[in-house]
């Protein structure tokens, strides 16, 4: 293998690394109708953006940034039965979509931060002020 055809090749290992994980959900939240509303999305492209509906097993808004722990739960779903994950584009803070089960009915006071957390294939976290 001449040197160029290893340096190409080096440069395209290095780029595939990150690939071996999930990418991170991207949660985007806002006031729709009096509502708090998720936006969930997961970007898998390796060079150009590639944006797509994540598969996530469980959305909880909880107290405490630090670490993840379902007793610091003010709403939480997760998906039913045996079911891995579901497709989830939007969700509606406090409603249960098709599919979903709460775990955790929204106990969320106004006025207060919160972290929002979604997991499934990859994961992701953000702040909410209710």
């Amino acid at each position: 293998m001449n040197t160029i055809a290893k340096r190409l090749f080096m440069i395209a290992a290095v780029a595939l690394l990150p690939s071996c994980s999930p990418p991170v959900i991207d949660i985007s939240v806002a006031s729709v109708g009096g509502r708090t509303r998720l936006t969930l999305s997961q970007d898998w492209g390796l060079i150009f953006s590639d944006k797509q509906t994540p598969c996530v097993r469980e959305v909880s808004v909880r107290n405490g940034p630090d670490t993840y722990d379902r007793k610091n739960a003010v709403w939480l779903i997760e998906t039913k039965g045996d079911v891995q994950c579901l497709d989830l584009a939007t969700v509606a803070v406090g409603t249960v979509p098709n599919g979903w089960q709460q775990v955790v009915p929204l106990r969320a006071v106004r006025g207060r931060s919160y972290t929002v957390r979604t997991d499934g294939i990859g994961w992701g976290e953000t702040h909410v002020t209710f």
